[in-house]
Parts: C-alpha cells; structure tokens; sequence
C-alpha cells in the first residue's frame, strides 16, 4: 500500500481526516470516519473557525470527507471524543445539516455548559488564581482565553449520552468505547479489540503528553483520573493507535508507560521545588516551567502545577496550608522511625 494512501486509511475501513487549527503550535486535529456500507460513523469534527473568510471550517471538514469518497450526508453518527473545541467545534453544524446522531459521554453535559456561560468559568477561574499566588492583572490575562465560544458552531449536547463499556458497530467493527478521563472528565477512547485498534483522542498522542488541567470549584482528582486511565489503556494493548493529534502509531502500551514515567519524574521534580519551605503553585510554575512563557503557555503550565500538587496532596506527600488567602504547599516531612532513630 502507497505511504499516501495508509496515512488515509490507517486500517481498513478507517479513514483519517486531517483538520487545519488556527492555534500556533497546534495547527491540525484528527478525525476519523468509519465506514459501512449504508453510512458513515464520525469520530470527532474539527472545529469551528471564526475567521469571516470562507465557511469557518465547514468546507475544510466537507473537503476531508470528500477524499475519503464520503458526502456529509452519508454520515449517520458522529462520535465526540471529548467536548474541546478542536474535536467539537462543527457538532452542531454537522448534527443540524444531516440530523446525524451525536453521541458523547454521559458526563459531557457538563463540559459543554461551560461554552453556555464563559464567564462564570472566567471569575471561578480567576479566584483561584488568585489563591494560588496569581495579582489580579496576571490573572486577567491568563483567563483571556477561557471564551471559547467563538470556536464552537454552537452549543449541542448529545442526542445518545453514552456510559463505559458502550459498543458500537461500525467499519465493519465492533468498537467499545471506554471512559479515560484525565485530559477531560468525560474523554472516552474507541477500540476494536479484534484489530487491536485505539481511536484514542487526546489520551494518547504519539509526540507529545496531553494537557491535564485543574478544574475549579469541584474536588476532583485530574492527574489521578488520567494515570488510571492510561494503566487501563495499557492493559488493552493497542497495536494501532489513530491519536486526535500528529500521525498514527504503534504500540499503545509502550506509549502509555512512557507517559506515566513523564509524569512520574514531573511528580517528583515537584516535590523537591517545596522540600525545603511552602511555595506557591505559581512558583512551582516558574521552577518547573522556567520563566520565558507567553501567556497561554502559563496558563497551561499553572494548569499541570496544580493537578501534581493536587494529586500529591492526595497521595500523602505534599499538604496544603493557606496564609492571608493565598494557598501554599509543602513536602511532608518524613517520620522517624525507631530503625532511624537507632
């Protein structure tokens, strides 16, 4: 098979969709179309791109399909991986021009609420900035980017809310689709086991480690979702991973390994940042990071300090105090046990 062509068709039946991005550094997205012979399941749509020239994204997507022999009206299902913008944009676009099926996990509703009501996400995530040694202007401009309406056709829950385990026929597969959480709270991955294939969206991406987020104003544990999700991706043993981002490749289970013992030394990087005396997430920020950050880079690099400081909290090895309302974490000295003390 030509080298062109397998980018295409990475697996018989399995067709992928390479989407432009309007983002410096994240200039494309995948998606996938599974084929039957009566119709066509979409996994993910791209998005939707506010720029007035062309059909914001429309015709890119319509172009893609067509490369693929594939009309948008052939499309009976569109699968969403999870409801960023880049993998959700054109839902409501494409469920409005074909009356195609929009299925997403169950927990996706509250997701998608958030592009309904920016604004409440942008004060919740300024106060919390805030406590975590941010001034008030840094932190306006590092919620700048939190109004993501403007990259979405319009906001659509799903029409089949879907539950891990879930399977679906398609490509002449039968594809279950499990629950990862981690990058997103309702982020679930397709696989094939007869085939051994991974529609893994942003849970597993080939060239670089997905972005995992604090979420404010809930206690839930983001990091902690996320390595228990790959350990489960693992254990599937992926021979063919078609990724949301960057080319297909092999050996899912190497790939989650390697993923995990990223995390395991930023863990560890973290824990010696405040070993010596109580830091603030945002000097964790500085350590960890380095201080050259354009402003989106920060707020993404103070995202992943907070869920490792979060998680190790959790795990006994960092605790959290609070001085004149500003949040401070720091190593959890280690007992003396009579062996030492001998």
């Amino acid at each position: 098979m030509p080298r062109s062509h397998r980018r295409r068709e990475p697996a018989p039946g399995v067709f992928r969709l390479v989407l432009p991005l309007p983002f410096p550094g994240l200039d494309r997205v995948n998606a996938y179309a599974l084929r039957d012979g009566d119709g066509v399941t979409l996994v993910d749509c791209g998005i939707f791109d506010p720029d007035p020239a062309g059909d914001h994204g429309w015709d890119e997507l319509v172009a893609a399909l067509a490369a693929c022999d594939v009309a948008p009206g052939d499309v009976r299902r569109l699968v969403v991986t999870h409801p960023h913008v880049d993998h959700y944009g054109m839902a409501a676009r494409l469920v409005e021009r074909t009356g195609c099926e929009l299925w997403m996990h169950e927990r996706a509703s509250e997701d998608v609420r958030v592009y309904a009501d920016p604004r409440a996400r942008t004060e919740s995530l300024r106060a919390e900035l805030a406590r975590h040694g941010i001034d008030a202007h840094d932190a306006r401009e590092l919620t700048e980017f939190e109004d993501w309406r403007a990259f979405v056709s319009g906001v659509v829950d799903a029409t089949r809310p879907v539950a891990d385990r879930d399977t679906l026929e398609a490509g002449g597969r039968t594809w279950t689709i499990h629950h990862t959480p981690g990058h997103s709270r309702s982020h679930v991955c397709l696989f094939a086991a007869g085939d051994g294939i991974l529609v893994s969206g942003d849970h597993l991406l080939g060239g670089i480690t997905p972005h995992i987020d604090f979420r404010p104003g809930d206690d839930e544990d983001p990091l902690g979702d996320y390595l228990r999700s790959l350990e489960r991706v693992e254990e599937l043993e992926p021979g063919l991973v078609l990724p949301g981002h960057g080319r297909p490749f092999e050996d899912g289970g190497a790939r989650a390994r390697s993923i995990a013992r990223h995390h395991d030394r930023r863990l560890g990087s973290v824990v010696q940042v405040v070993r010596h005396e109580p830091r603030t997430a945002s000097y964790v920020t500085q350590e960890i990071f380095g201080p050259a950050l354009l402003n989106f880079q920060r707020r993404l690099a103070l995202g992943e300090a907070i869920a490792h400081l979060d998680y190790l909290c959790r795990t006994g090895d960092v605790e959290r105090g609070e001085r004149d309302g500003t949040v401070f974490y720091r190593k959890v000295p280690r007992r003396r046990s009579s062996e030492d003390e001998s």
